[in-house]
């Protein structure tokens, strides 16, 4: 499994990213199977990734840039949206993956808020 950490930023920046206590007050960490599952979630919430080099940046491997913001489901869609989640990626159907998703859906606001969307897959 690959955790992939999300923090909205103002600008593309490693010594912000390297700041522990910013990314502990700001990101998101979810954990997937795949870099596959990763596009798979974003294509879902209306979004695309492009991966960008950023020299410096403790503890990351890849580095991604959300291209637009996404799209968060309201609580009535959420469930429809899981089974599809679901369905498309194959992932089981247990209370941990539905409680990622639910706080993932949550943190989409935050997340919109950064002029860049930044994800990385920690090392």
């Amino acid at each position: 499994m690959i955790k992939f950490s999300f923090v909205p930023l103002k600008k593309l920046s490693a010594t912000q990213l390297n700041d522990i206590d910013y990314r502990v007050e700001s990101e998101e960490v979810i954990t997937l199977a795949s870099e596959t599952e990763l596009v798979m979630l974003m294509e879902m919430f209306g979004s695309t990734l492009t991966k960008t080099e950023l020299a410096g940046v403790e503890g990351a491997g890849a580095i991604w840039l959300i291209d637009k913001k996404l799209k968060p489901q309201t609580e009535a869609s959420i469930d429809s949206f899981y089974n599809q989640w679901l369905a498309k990626s194959k992932r089981n159907n247990d209370f941990g993956e539905f409680c990622q998703l639910v706080s993932f859906n949550s943190f989409i606001g935050e997340l919109n808020k950064g002029k860049v969307k930044v994800v990385i897959t920690l090392t």
